[in-house]
């Protein structure tokens, strides 16, 4: 069995000072993307499972989330009307502005369609998930099975931007 190393914090933790040398981190208090202004500029992971819309609430009013997104989402099923799972990710309220949906496909205009629809909802931006370790997503050359085929990426943004 393998021990992750965060299952004995105090064991693999650093104390400050013992071999670390104290650095100044400097953020930008906000960020523009197109028209939309992130501040702070701050990004809450999209994270399957975890970032519904009671979660994303509740982090948006703890405040320093200047970006929330959703869980990430297949194009193909926003495309099918019938997929509820898909219309359920991509549920949200208006105190959760600016909000961003993720999408995950292979297909360049399955994807812009979807991106599309996203748009029409409200979505303040849209997220085209290339990170995705996952077999299931990968096999279907989705998320991090995407960074196989550079050109296919390139016209998926392509599609999407149009």
């Amino acid at each position: 069995m393998v021990k992750k190393f965060w299952d004995n914090a105090a064991e693999t933790s650093v104390v400050a000072g013992e071999g670390a040398r104290p650095t100044r981190v400097v953020f930008p208090l906000s960020v523009q993307i197109g028209s939309v202004r992130i501040s702070p500029a701050t990004v809450l992971a999209p994270m399957a499972g975890v970032t519904d819309t009671v979660f994303r609430r509740f982090i948006r009013n703890l405040g320093g989330c200047g970006l929330i997104m959703t869980e990430f989402t297949s194009a193909d099923g926003v495309l099918r009307a019938k997929d509820q799972k898909a219309k359920r990710y991509l549920h949200f309220y208006e105190d959760e502005h600016p909000i961003s949906a993720q999408l995950f496909g292979s297909d360049p205009q399955v994807m812009a369609d979807a991106a599309r629809i996203v748009e029409d909802l409200g979505f303040d931006l849209v997220d085209l998930n290339l990170g995705c370790p996952a077999k299931k997503v990968v096999k279907c050359n989705g998320g991090s099975g995407l960074l196989r085929d550079l050109p296919r990426i390139r016209g998926i943004f392509e599609a999407v931007r149009k």
